[in-house]
């Protein structure tokens, strides 16, 4: 499993005492477009990058990774939790409705998302599971959540709503877990 990597500028170097047991799934909020994992992860590593990072971004034909798995990505206001996942961000937005999570577009991104979760979740033994808040928090328990999990779990003001309501959850779980 390897990606073009395109390096973020903001990140943090090796992952302190934690291993990877949380797959958190963002969208990049931005428009379905050719080319936008590229853009994305060109923007992390740009001059005038956010202090912010993912270690994968995801459209329907390409995956960029932009942290490596042993490194730290900022991608949750919270730096231990930042250190015990790998944040991946897909092309689109949390307003998403059933549909558009089902358009062309989404199904081809959807693919490829399915297949990084699914050689992430072999080599790091994540199962397929989606954590409530006491999973998140219990610094234990492996899986998926979104980032409106973690916002929600450490009561982070004003924080995301990602992958939004509307993201094919139960679906994706299947897919992963096959």
């Amino acid at each position: 499993m390897t990606y073009p990597l395109i390096p973020a500028k903001h990140f943090t170097a090796g992952r302190g005492t934690h291993s990877p047991r949380i797959i958190v799934i963002h969208t990049m909020e931005t428009p379905e477009t050719e080319g936008r994992a590229r853009q994305v992860a060109n923007w992390f590593a740009g001059a005038s990058a956010p202090q912010a990072s993912a270690h994968y971004c995801v459209d329907d034909k390409e995956i960029i990774q932009s942290v490596k798995d042993t490194d730290t990505a900022w991608a949750v206001d919270d730096f231990d939790l930042n250190q015990q996942s790998i944040s991946i961000e897909l092309a689109g937005t949390a307003g998403q409705n059933a549909a558009q999570w089902h358009d062309t577009y989404s199904k081809a991104e959807f693919a490829q998302f399915v297949a990084l979760s699914k050689a992430l979740s072999v080599k790091y033994g994540i199962p397929a599971t989606w954590l409530n808040t006491q999973m998140i928090l219990d610094g234990k328990t492996k899986g998926f959540c979104g980032h409106h999990d973690i916002t929600i779990a450490k009561k982070i003001a004003g924080g995301h709503t990602d992958p939004g309501a509307n993201f094919p959850m139960v679906e994706f779980l299947q897919a992963v877990a096959k």
